[in-house]
């Protein structure tokens, strides 16, 4: 048997596996105080992983915070259009010297305004239209009807915000002002 040599490029070409590893690899045995390392190494795993979980709960804590903030608000906000949360009816009154009455109940919805008038005095037989007057001037008719002897109760809409309502009238087919409250 030939003795056990190692030519030039088997040395050269073991050289070039040695340098690729790392230099871990050619420890025999655990280092002498691998204890120590290991105890480092896993506290500080745990440590990690105890600040990840603290930092998810945060988060979930703010996310949640924020979602409840935005449905509150929006309950408010929604609540607000429907007339929910303290907002009360106007009613307006008002005599003509003929001795008409009109009293309007007010209320203010999300696309306008709902009205619930009571009309006494008027005419027999006159046709009427209930009216509603802006601040700025402009007319809405809520809706018409025939007088008719003794108390008509009506009820309309008309499409303007109730602080921009200066009035509320009946008005006969002239356009005449029969009675006007506000």
């Amino acid at each position: 048997m030939a003795p056990n040599v190692l030519g030039t490029d088997e040395l050269n070409e073991n050289d070039m596996l040695m340098e690729e590893l790392p230099p871990e690899a050619a420890l025999d045995g655990p280092p002498p105080n691998a204890d120590d390392l290991l105890r480092r190494t896993l506290g500080t795993v745990r440590e990690e992983r105890h600040q990840a979980v603290r930092r998810r709960g945060r988060i979930t804590a703010v996310s949640s915070t924020l979602v409840v903030a935005g449905v509150l608000a929006g309950g408010v906000w929604m609540g607000q259009g429907m007339g929910v949360g303290g907002t009360e009816d106007a009613v307006l009154q008002g005599t003509s010297a003929d001795g008409a009455h009109l009293a309007v109940r007010v209320t203010e919805t999300e696309g306008g305004l709902r009205l619930v008038a009571t009309v006494d005095g008027v005419r027999d037989g006159e046709a009427c239209w209930l009216v509603v007057h802006t601040k700025d001037g402009r007319t809405f008719t809520a809706g018409s009807w025939r007088a008719h002897e003794g108390e008509v109760t009506l009820a309309g809409s008309a499409m303007v915000r109730a602080g921009d309502v200066a009035g509320v009238s009946v008005v006969n087919h002239d356009r005449q002002p029969l009675v006007t409250a506000g």
